[in-house]
């Protein structure tokens, strides 16, 4: 469970307050608004990479632990972004492996490599293992990026803009197959689009101008206070 509780963003002439968030288990959330208004910025907040043009406070609760001043590395967060990159030295199975979760049950390459191929099969592309980054489409490798997201076992995903440099037929695709993935392990994610149609009937919505102030606006409520 993702929880965002007091979270404000603010500039020298702009706030923007938001509402308390509360995303449950295999919830999505997207972030709309226009271009510059803050929503990767927002996204970077949240994976632990503090803005250094705004500022932003507030809580962020995963599974009702408090980890807004943990390190990128403690959180467990996943990001997949618009361009997806992937090692070019290493194949798709290597990729996976190094996202892999350091644990008793995954010391020996051998140990690592099986659970990536495991991982590859469960979602049809173990005929990908050997192929490099350069050979890929952009479709497999939005998939091989997600699945090497989720081999570290996250506990939220955050992703931004992942399929706009996709074609629209393969974005549908794309989304509808990575939303499917997420859902079905039971990983909270919010996303942040521009484009409507990427935007699941299911999804919760956020509107980042709905809560926007100038510091005029501000300024005139507290003189109406």
């Amino acid at each position: 469970m993702l929880e965002i509780i007091d979270c404000q963003i603010q500039a020298k002439t702009w706030r923007i307050t938001l509402p308390d968030i509360h995303l449950n288990k295999g919830e999505l959330l997207v972030i709309t608004g226009p271009s510059g208004i803050g929503k990767s910025t927002l996204l970077h907040w949240l994976l632990g990479n503090n803005p250094q043009h705004v500022a932003i406070t507030g809580q962020i609760l995963l599974s009702g632990i408090n980890v807004t001043d943990l390190a990128i590395e403690q959180r467990r967060v996943g990001l997949l972004m618009q361009d997806v990159y992937l090692f070019p030295h290493l194949n798709v199975q290597d990729n996976i492996c190094f996202a892999l979760p350091k644990t008793p049950q995954l010391s020996s390459k051998k140990q690592r490599r099986f659970a990536a191929m495991k991982m590859l099969e469960q979602i049809k592309l173990a005929h990908l293992a050997r192929r490099y980054p350069q050979n890929l489409s952009g479709g497999e490798r939005s998939r091989v990026g997600l699945i090497r997201a989720l081999a570290n076992q996250p506990q939220v995903m955050l992703l931004d803009e992942p399929f706009a440099a996709l074609d629209p037929s393969t974005r549908e695709q794309m989304g509808t197959w990575a939303f499917q993935q997420l859902t079905e392990q039971n990983i909270p994610s919010v996303m942040v689009s521009h484009d409507v149609e990427d935007i699941p009937s299911s999804a919760k919505q956020l509107c980042l101008a709905d809560y926007y102030q100038t510091l005029e606006q501000i300024k005139a409520e507290m003189s109406d206070d």
